[in-house]
């Protein structure tokens, strides 16, 4: 019996020793990021494309007018960028997650010029409505929250949603309703509206989901 236990213990050890000389250690680090919503935007213009780099908090800035996209500027923001939407060929918005804010980017100056303070981790920002106002999806908070674009000083006004967890946010072609995706719906979608209103509606319900 001793001799058996020595005879299994002997072929064992090799066998271990070419297992753990084929593992090899994973270099570098592995980033644990927040998931992007709206990560990518041009300008109407088609001159720039946008892009947030999430582990870096900043905003890629590529020229795409020769065809091929080559980076000219990257543009410190807030703490875990998920989505960037353009204004206008010159102004870009940021929506940061972690640090609660949306940094207001001249892309002719390629820099911050205003940072906004919103609710608890904002997802998405879109701009609808007649006066235009900026939209912004805050997914902890069950909320969205409405800027008046020509007083930024101007608290927002909260709209409540019914659902946990608003993300990605859409705009009507007539630009009078916001759609807001909710990750936690119990499969709704909410529709907001852009122009004087700006009551939530739960109008869209589907058993298989958003």
């Amino acid at each position: 019996m001793k001799k058996s236990l020595l005879f299994l213990i002997a072929i064992a050890l090799p066998l271990t020793g070419r297992v753990c000389a084929d593992t090899k250690p994973t270099d570098g680090l592995v980033n644990y990021e927040t998931p992007h919503v709206h990560p990518i935007d041009l300008t109407p213009n088609g001159q720039t494309l946008l892009a947030v780099n999430t582990a870096a908090h900043a905003l890629e800035v590529f020229d795409v007018s020769g065809g091929q996209p080559v980076l000219v500027e990257t543009i410190s923001v807030g703490l875990d960028p998920v989505s960037v939407r353009v204004r206008s060929n010159t102004e870009a918005w940021v929506v940061n997650h972690v640090s609660d804010s949306v940094s207001v980017v001249d892309l002719n100056a390629r820099a911050v010029v205003r940072t906004l303070t919103t609710g608890n981790e904002p997802c998405d920002v879109v701009f609808a409505g007649s006066p235009q106002r900026a939209f912004v999806s805050c997914s902890e908070a069950n909320r969205v929250e409405v800027f008046n674009l020509s007083n930024l000083n101007a608290p927002p006004t909260q709209v409540p949603i019914g659902g946990e967890d608003p993300r990605q946010l859409a705009v009507s072609p007539d630009g009078l309703t916001v759609y807001a995706a909710i990750f936690e719906s119990g499969n709704g979608t909410t529709a907001i509206s852009g122009g004087g209103s700006v009551t939530a509606q739960n109008v869209v319900s589907r058993p298989e989901g958003p």
